[in-house]
């Protein structure tokens, strides 16, 4: 199963006096990355080269933005494959001054890489039940000593005339609703949602 990142993550890697700042992140889609590239190339205004790959369930791109062919992007996409990800990688490369060649570069771009996803929280896509309940306050106490014995989750909750909570769940919840004595009509409106759940290596 194909893991994301939940946020950005950095990792800084030094060969002969060159510099390789690595970032992994999440994606949602292609259109997304430009502003993402940009907003990297910002934060490291002086590096001599951006090389980036990004992996989407439907495709994925590379490029080595100047690095000798095939020295860069396709080696961090083929990371990402490897890896089983879906996101997006950039290194920016400052130049220190010796030419590193060509099999030295690959291998300290993706050190770079590596650093950034070893740093990175992953998790991993999961399709959960969702529930938005509107209770009062005696069904809800009873919801919540469900939710902590069948560890289902209680998220968004505000409290009212009654009080509104959003239930997340792996499994349908009405054998418990019914097994508690509750209306199985509060589970009216159920979706099947997607989430992230840390995946812990």
């Amino acid at each position: 199963m194909a893991r994301l990142p939940f946020a950005p993550a950095t990792g800084e890697y030094k060969c002969l006096g060159s510099t390789f700042d690595g970032e992994v992140g999440p994606l949602s889609d292609e259109t997304s990355f430009k502003e993402i590239y940009d907003s990297f190339k910002k934060r490291f205004p002086k590096a001599d080269h951006y090389p980036y790959a990004y992996r989407l369930k439907d495709r994925g791109k590379s490029s080595d933005d100047g690095e000798p062919g095939s020295s860069a992007g396709r080696p961090l996409l083929s990371l990402l494959e490897e890896k089983d990800l879906y996101g997006y990688l950039i290194v920016a490369r400052y130049f220190g001054g010796t030419k590193l060649g060509i099999p030295r570069l690959r291998r300290s771009i993706l050190e770079a890489a590596e650093l950034a996803i070893s740093s990175a929280r992953l998790g991993v896509e999961k399709q959960v039940y969702s529930y938005h309940l509107e209770v009062d306050y005696s069904a809800y106490q009873t919801i919540l000593r469900l939710s902590e014995k069948y560890g289902f989750s209680l998220k968004e909750t505000a409290f009212g005339i009654k009080v509104e909570t959003t239930a997340i769940s792996s499994a349908k919840l009405h054998p418990v609703f019914e097994k508690a004595g509750l209306s199985l009509d509060l589970l009216q409106d159920e979706q099947t949602i997607t989430i992230i759940e840390e995946k812990v290596s």
